[in-house]
């Protein structure tokens, strides 16, 4: 997480403060509320965008889903809305991010 110190944290801090599990969140609704600068929200981006194909292996949280909306005026940006959850598991699915313990196999001639 050396590319994204911090926003993990900060993120986690959001959901936990709002006491929601499930949650649309804007990269702008999060810099107004932690006080981000405009250069922090490429970052912040781009770790929502991360966690859209696979959680941190610690992380409580994943995106399932990437909303584009459209801004009210023609001239206004696309604001992308990130479909923030909590996984049910904490800890990783057996095979990706630990070892599976094995067993010796006997074969019967």
């Amino acid at each position: 997480m050396k590319r994204y110190p911090k926003i993990p944290e900060l993120l986690e801090q959001y959901m936990e403060e709002n006491g929601i599990d499930e949650r649309g969140v804007t990269v702008h609704e999060l810099r107004d509320y932690f006080g981000l600068t405009r250069y922090q929200s490429n970052t912040v981006s781009a770790f929502l965008r991360r966690l859209e194909f696979g959680p941190f292996a610690r992380f409580p949280f994943i995106v399932v889903k990437i909303i584009r909306e459209e801004g009210e005026n023609p001239s206004d940006p696309k604001m992308c809305r990130y479909l923030v959850k909590r996984r049910r598991e904490l800890s990783p699915k057996p095979g990706i991010y630990e070892i599976r313990k094995r067993t010796p196999v006997t074969l019967n001639r």
